[in-house]
């Protein structure tokens, strides 16, 4: 599994030669690098011990690419057998169809993510006219249907990550959880789940997911986070933030849920000239305001969101309580 976090890293920041087979010695896996850029290293060594050597690759046969077959790069994601296209581009989705042979639908969002639930709308451009597909991603299926509540396979390298912090019997509780991604896979490795969210579709579609992986050990909540902040107060080892856009908001609700000890991770999205500092200062405020201390453990670009604009993430540990504690905020 750590293998398969470096992978997806290596090629999220443009250092994974394609060109090349992995392969594995015993316990040891060598993937084929191109050029790291500067600091990636260090971001590296975050996902676990790793060297650089030098070593042979077999050649990795060439595939059939979309930009090979109309000699431009769209934008666009594969969710299940649907593929989400940034612009309506009818060339463009053709060639997605043909080089990717599961994609049975490709789509354009009419809008960008908006409401109080995070949706999006679309339109179709090529194959079935549909937004409801299963996504299989780390050994688990999800159902998801792209107009009733937002995911994106690009964290998927993320909630892998998180996965592998997880310590069997934690109590993890996340806040924001949609159609359950980051949620089933903690339980799954035995972590004690509250997965909570106010959107009817995306609880809706949780439960089918949990019954869909065979997990019962999870308590699933249609609810605001906010309204269950006195009721599972300091009771949380892990809570997990996926709220980008408006997660700070919330970051008083998440140290109150939090044990003395507990890790909580926030997501944010930041702009490229201030990657963390306006956050690290909400989380600080916050902290203040709550009358706890915190542990700043780690800061980290997690994908490209938008031009100049990056998804990151921050993940910190709520320590002893603030000798110069003010009252927390009401709720």
């Amino acid at each position: 599994m750590r293998g398969e976090i470096f992978r997806r890293r290596l090629v999220e920041i443009g250092a994974f030669d394609r060109s090349r087979k992995i392969r594995s010695e015993g316990e040891d896996l060598y993937l084929p690098i191109l050029e790291l850029s500067a600091g990636a290293d260090e971001e590296l060594a975050k996902i676990g011990e790793f060297e650089v050597v030098l070593t042979v690759f077999d050649d990795e046969p060439p595939k059939e690419t979309v930009e090979g077959l109309i000699g431009r790069k769209p934008s666009f994601e594969v969710v299940g057998e649907i593929a989400i296209l940034e612009d309506p581009d009818e060339e463009a989705a053709a060639a997605i169809m043909a080089v990717h042979r599961n994609v049975r639908a490709v789509i354009s969002p009419l809008s960008a993510v908006e409401g109080e639930f995070r949706t999006r709308r679309f339109r179709p451009v090529a194959g079935e006219a549909r937004t409801a597909t299963i996504h299989k991603e780390h050994g688990l299926r999800y159902r998801i249907d792209l107009e009733r509540a937002y995911f994106t396979p690009r964290l998927g390298t993320e909630r892998l990550r998180i996965a592998e912090l997880v310590r069997p019997g934690e109590a993890a509780f996340d806040i924001f959880a949609g159609v359950g991604p980051f949620a089933l896979l903690m339980a799954k490795r035995g972590a004690r789940v509250v997965a909570v969210d106010k959107n009817p579709d995306a609880v809706r579609l949780l439960r089918e997911n949990a019954a869909l992986n065979r997990i019962e050990d999870i308590v699933i909540l249609e609810a605001d986070a906010s309204d269950l902040a006195e009721e599972f107060e300091k009771r949380a080892d892990r809570i997990i933030m996926n709220l980008p856009h408006i997660g700070h908001d919330f970051l008083g609700v998440a140290m109150r849920i939090a044990k003395k000890g507990g890790v909580v991770h926030y997501y944010a999205i930041a702009p490229e000239d201030d990657l963390f500092g306006r956050d690290t200062a909400f989380v600080e405020e916050a902290a203040r305001a709550s009358g706890v201390e915190v542990e700043i453990l780690r800061r980290a670009v997690v994908r490209s969101y938008a031009p100049h604009r990056y998804n990151i993430v921050i993940d910190f540990r709520v320590e002893k309580p603030s000798k110069e504690a003010v009252a927390p905020p009401s709720l």
